[in-house]
């Protein structure tokens, strides 16, 4: 397998800029089929392979040392459980067995994560290395002196119920968060300032798409394959306009992309028409604000809050699986994956930034399927990753849709993606600096 380096391409570099005078970055992405998963990246070492989530929704950058401890067992914020388990070395950093680092300093960084925060990662020192990302198709990359905090403990806020700390609970390797970085409100290391600040990239602008899907199969395992460019836009990767749609701005979480929830609509196949799907826009009945709606590749699933329930799932044809109780539980297809109708899919329609534009991406229905859950298996149901209890754009809202931002001026801005070839990586020609 290929691998780039930063260095080592520099006279690469210099014909590109040529080309389209923007030096970028391109993260190799997959998404894998499996419950749990999310947008990622790998961090290919000599003695592991770490699956990093690719994060929309956070912006520092953190992995496992060797040696770290994950705890659970009671559900309270803060609440130390009676439940441990060892991080596998497999899936963790040893600072001893790299000949690359540099600069080992003292951290005292606490990352929360989860709506909640269901997720505290803790970590007492950063360091400094070169890494290569992968996502095991295409050629992998090599970034010289990337910044991490490297994390020992990690408590998770779940209820041991059986009293037997089993079975241990699945939790991230480690997290690549890429949203905005805003000085005193982040706790850092930066990726994306990383970058900046070595001029590896020029400004703080950052695109994400996924190719087309690898298979008419959605059960087949075959992972998604996409691209997290950062420094520009790659023009060649979505159809029709890359609207600016609006950016919610949030006075306790400026480090984040927030905007209003679209108006969706259901087109079920077979050339019948689409039905209108509203949404409850009344806080005071849903403790929910749809002017704030993440957008966040590292969730598992997309998040709605229809004004009526009942005629939402009339119209999807979509179900709530009786016998799951847990609250917070996806939704189901009633019947097998491979008879989820092709041709249907969501319609989401954005008002844009500026006065009197739009733009209206799809989802086919079947990308919501990323998992299937047994108590849907002995139903004969299929698994959909979708929550009807909040407002939430995650990987699935990646699979179709082409993302860009520009920090710098407050931007973001979205088009119909999922229309390239699988692996078919960065076209330089076609990159921009801003979101034209």
């Amino acid at each position: 397998m290929a691998t780039r380096s930063i260095f080592a391409l520099a006279a690469a570099v210099a014909a590109v800029q040529a080309a389209s005078d923007v030096p970028t970055v391109a993260i190799p992405l997959v998404l894998r089929y499996a419950q749990g998963k999310r947008v990622a990246t790998d961090i290919v070492l000599p003695y592991a392979t770490i699956e990093a989530v690719y994060d929309l929704g956070s912006p520092d950058f953190i992995m496992f040392e060797d040696n770290s401890t994950m705890n659970w067992g009671c559900q309270y914020l803060g609440c130390q459980g009676k439940c441990n388990a060892s991080v596998p070395d497999t899936i963790s950093y040893n600072p001893d067995l790299s000949t690359t680092k540099t600069d080992e300093a003292p951290w005292n960084g606490v990352y929360g994560y989860g709506g909640g925060l269901t997720k505290m990662y803790t970590s007492d020192k950063t360091i400094n290395d070169t890494f290569t990302f992968s996502n095991a198709v295409g050629p992998t990359l090599e970034v010289p002196n990337v910044k991490v905090a490297l994390v020992q403990y990690l408590q998770q806020r779940i209820y041991d119920a059986n009293g037997t700390c089993s079975p241990v609970p699945t939790y991230s390797q480690s997290i690549l968060g890429i949203s905005p970085h805003v000085e005193n409100s982040v706790t850092g290391p930066s990726f994306r300032q990383n970058l900046l600040d070595s001029g590896a990239i020029s400004a703080a602008v950052q695109s994400l798409w996924f190719d087309k899907p690898p298979s008419d199969n959605i059960t087949s395992g075959e992972p998604w394959i996409g691209t997290g460019l950062l420094g520009g836009i790659d023009t060649s990767k979505y159809t029709g306009p890359l609207v600016r749609i609006q950016r919610s701005f949030l006075e306790y979480s400026q480090d984040q992309y927030y905007t209003s929830a679209a108006n969706m609509t259901f087109f079920g196949g077979g050339g019948v028409p689409g039905v209108a799907l509203p949404n409850n826009y009344s806080i005071e009945l849903t403790g929910v604000n749809m002017t704030e709606c993440l957008i966040d590749s590292g969730a598992g699933s997309e998040s709605f809050f229809p004004a009526d329930e009942a005629a939402w799932l009339t119209a999807t044809g979509l179900r709530w699986n009786p016998d799951r109780t847990q609250p917070g539980s996806d939704l189901a297809f009633p019947g097998p994956c491979d008879t989820i109708p092709e041709d249907s899919y969501f319609e989401y329609s954005f008002v844009g930034a500026r006065e009197g534009e739009s733009v209206t991406v799809k989802i086919p229905l079947r990308n919501y399927h990323r998992y299937q859950d047994p108590l849907d298996e002995q139903r004969g149901w299929c698994t959909v990753a979708i929550y009807l209890r909040g407002c939430g754009l995650s990987r699935t809202f990646n699979t179709a849709v082409y993302f860009a931002a520009d920090d710098e001026r407050f931007e973001i801005a979205i088009a119909q993606g999922g229309i390239s070839e699988v692996g078919s990586g960065v076209d330089q020609d076609s990159v921009v600096l801003r979101i034209p």
